[in-house]
């Protein structure tokens, strides 16, 4: 499966006991809809990320670097879980240049959201039967996923897809039968194509 990548825009607490610093926040929100991510908007439904929270040994990074590593569940310097609002963390930031300087940024205000990479598993997705009322294109939900490494970031917005990643889940959701029409069939819909899909009975 395609490893992906979402972004939060949701502030990160800290607090400090002594020498030590540890940091909070919310990996995801539950229900929570995300921009246009090439032709479909997302929500994770709860309970999505609770076993690979549980299971793996997840890594906490700041905006996603090796170089910059924060925390590790084996380790015990993170901890992640579900609770109602979505999946949180708490990372006990590391005496690094990169700790003390992301204690600094999150002080100031400057590191305000955090991201998740994970991978969606089989049967982890379905695509909702109602389109999207604001935009009109399909949602896309989210069941059940393997997290593999949050963390704050700097720029806490989703991004827009490339081609490519839009192209394979797009495949993978059943609504991208017209990106192989010939070029004189009608062009690509997304949200078209998703009602003939469904009528059809090509999305699971």
């Amino acid at each position: 499966m395609t490893m992906e990548r979402r972004n939060l825009t949701r502030p990160a607490e800290i607090r400090a006991e002594g020498d030590a610093i540890t940091m909070r926040g919310y990996a995801y929100r539950f229900h929570e809809l995300s921009l246009d991510l090439g032709g479909f908007r997302e929500r994770i439904i709860p309970g999505a990320g609770a076993d690979a929270l549980r299971a793996n040994d997840v890594i906490a990074t700041y905006n996603h670097s090796n170089d910059h590593a924060l925390g590790r569940m084996s380790s015990g310097t993170l901890r992640a879980g579900e609770d109602a609002e979505g999946g949180w963390y708490e990372i006990d930031l590391p005496n690094t240049t990169t700790g003390r300087d992301l204690a600094e940024l999150l002080k100031r205000g400057d590191v305000r959201g955090s991201s998740f990479t994970f991978r969606v598993n089989a049967d982890g997705q379905r695509v909702h039967p109602d389109l999207d009322e604001e935009s009109g294109l399909p949602i896309r939900e989210i069941t059940s996923m393997d997290v593999v490494e949050l963390g704050p970031v700097l720029n806490p917005a989703y991004p827009t897809t490339d081609a490519s990643l839009s192209r394979s889940i797009a495949l993978s959701l059943g609504i991208g039968q017209a990106l192989t029409l010939p070029p004189s069939a009608a062009p690509f819909h997304p949200a078209r194509d998703l009602v003939r899909a469904l009528t059809k009975g090509g999305v699971q």
